[in-house]
């Protein structure tokens, strides 16, 4: 299981201030214990009940961690083996496990499916091979919530011949959830897997569904917009639902390039219109299914295509996409709103679920593709993504088959590095905040970071808005601590509050080219801790570092996507740790 999935449980927090209340011994080594350790682990299906959890400081824990994934991972292996030996196929002693690691070379030969450990302990056990569920990323809402995914799986059974596989229907019940009063849950939904997982069969679902079913659910004909990256692709999805429609609804099919439409026989329309700047224009849309997002232009949502559902009762947008580049800034945006949304533990008007590999996994390892596509094992087969593997574009294999915005080995941390850093106490009062506006103007980040009694520096993400007003009130709640000291660039800096004039000094890029290797070096050495946002691993992780000058700076310009709460956080640790009181230096006179 990520990390953060068992922190942010609110059980596990319940149950581990209860344990730690009265400071107990660490039950292996006897030390003082300042975490808990699950008796039987999580990646195994243990729970957070108090009843398998034990007091033991962060080293053990730490150990204990390791030898339970290193167990799982030879117990696999030797399960694999096994089943090599059964259908009489010879070991090669390479493969046997002879110590802990495992080999990530893209030329071992694959081996068979087996049973393996999912670390999410979701109920995911299954063979190795097979595409999670679930998403590593959702927006939360409410479990009761009761949506169309019964409907909509029974009419693909009908009219397309398709059974839905898991991770289709679960989207589907994320994206059409209702209210009590029938609408929409989410006005807007985002989903993000790799590519060919099935996205067109979940669309080509919604879209009939909605135009044969949804009127009759309110009493009025539907007007359905369907668009993508290029018009070839959006024209292949009515050019597959099409012929459906026409023979089991009576629609009239209208096969003009660039201007394909079904007209319903009630006066339901479905248009495919390609993603330009006007696409939309003088339209009134209930819903709208927007497909590869990553390379749709701004001005096409913003002002194409979302101001077309104001004045509808119960829109729904729909957009689905696989990993983009730094040039991707529609997905990216409504990403973050997802990732903040889940930060935050509270629902939204957004939908976001995304499959991806967590950072601490090698991205070319099977491991990692199992969280990327979820129709491994149903549709895709494992051999497909070694075949794609040996690529020598291993840029465009990782964003196509991995749904991963950036190739770890170009970030400044390591793989794993980040998430292995985890604070689980509070923050002490008072430290360093550092305020940054994104590239765009069009969200304001804030990093606080304080030192802990034993001189290690922890960050936190203090606050991310979409306004300058935001920004501000949020400074001006951060300043009532009279501790606390200002960071901001100078884009912004003449708009904070005259109260933290005196407790503030501007940052920039020398700054950033000064301070970027003394973090770095926090990083390594585990000097530097995090209390698990996912915003702020994002940002982390997906940074590229440049040389320049002698030293190394993060670099917004190379790096596939915003970085600003990595900046921040740079500058606020390196001063934070930088400004920590010491030991003043004793002035000794010796007598002569």
């Amino acid at each position: 299981m990520p990390r953060q999935h068992t922190t942010n449980d609110p059980t596990y927090r319940r149950n581990r201030q209860l344990i730690l209340k009265d400071k107990p011994p660490c039950f292996a080594c006897g030390g003082v214990a300042d975490t808990v350790d699950h008796i039987r682990p999580v990646m195994n299906g243990g729970g957070n009940e108090l009843d398998n959890l034990r007091p033991c400081c962060r080293s053990c824990n730490s150990r204990l961690g390791q030898r339970a994934r290193a167990a799982n991972d030879q117990a696999r292996q030797a399960i694999r083996n096994e089943h090599l030996r059964n259908q009489g196929i010879a070991i090669p002693k390479a493969r046997e496990p002879k110590t802990n690691k495992q080999s990530h070379l893209l030329h071992a030969t694959p081996l068979p499916p087996t049973l393996c450990f999912p670390p999410r302990g979701d109920d995911q056990l299954g063979p190795v091979g097979t595409g999670h569920d679930q998403p590593r990323l959702e927006t939360i809402y409410p479990e009761q919530a009761r949506s169309l995914v019964t409907e909509l799986g029974g009419w693909a059974k009908t009219y397309l011949k398709k059974e839905l596989m898991p991770w289709q229907r679960r989207v589907l019940a994320g994206q059409t959830a209702l209210k009590d009063d029938g609408r929409f849950l989410h006005r807007t939904s985002l989903v993000s897997t790799a590519r060919q997982n099935g996205k067109t069969v979940a669309l080509m679902t919604l879209i009939g569904y909605f135009l044969t079913e949804e009127p009759k659910r309110r009493g009025e004909p539907v007007k359905v917009l369907s668009t993508a990256h290029r018009l070839d692709v959006a024209t292949e999805l009515f050019n597959e639902l099409g012929p459906v429609l026409e023979e089991y609804f009576g629609a009239k099919l209208t096969n003009q390039y660039g201007r394909n439409e079904a007209r319903m026989p009630d006066g339901s329309r479905w248009l495919v219109r390609a993603a330009g700047p006007s696409v939309g224009h003088g339209l009134s849309l209930d819903l709208i299914v927007a497909d590869e997002i990553w390379d749709i232009a701004g001005e096409a949502v913003d002002q194409g295509l979302v101001p077309t559902m104001r004045a509808r009762p119960n829109p729904l947008f729909s957009m689905w996409s696989t990993a983009g580049t730094e040039a991707s800034t529609v997905f990216l945006r409504y990403r973050e709103q997802g990732l903040r949304s889940i930060d935050r533990g509270e629902p939204s008007s957004l939908y976001f679920a995304e499959w991806s590999p967590p950072p601490e996994l090698d991205p070319m390892t099977p491991a990692a593709w199992e969280y990327a596509n979820p129709a491994l094992g149903h549709t895709l087969e494992h051999s497909t993504l070694i075949a794609e593997a040996e690529s020598p574009d291993r840029a465009a294999f990782l964003r196509a088959s991995v749904n991963l915005w950036i190739s770890t080995d170009r970030g400044w941390v390591k793989p794993g590095a980040w998430e292995n850093l985890l604070h689980e106490g509070p923050v002490p009062a008072g430290g360093i905040v550092a305020v940054e506006v994104s590239m765009d103007d069009s969200r304001y980040f804030a990093v606080r970071c304080a030192q802990l009694p034993d001189k290690r520096v922890v960050a936190t993400v203090a606050f991310h808005v979409d306004t300058l007003a935001e920004c501000i009130t949020q400074v001006e709640q951060l300043a009532q601590d009279a501790r606390i000291k200002f960071l901001v660039t100078p884009t912004i800096s003449m708009n904070m509050p005259k109260a933290i004039e005196n407790r503030m000094a501007e940052v920039g890029y020398s700054e950033l080219l000064r301070y970027t290797p003394a973090v770095k070096n926090m990083i390594e050495e585990q000097m530097l801790l995090h209390t698990g946002e996912i915003m702020l691993a994002e940002h982390v992780n997906r940074a590229v570092a440049v040389r320049t000058q002698g030293s190394i700076a993060l670099s917004s310009q190379r790096s596939p996507g915003p970085i600003e709460l990595a900046r921040c956080m740079v500058w606020a640790a390196a001063t934070a740790y930088s400004t920590a009181p010491a030991m003043k230096p004793m002035l000794v006179i010796q007598g002569r």
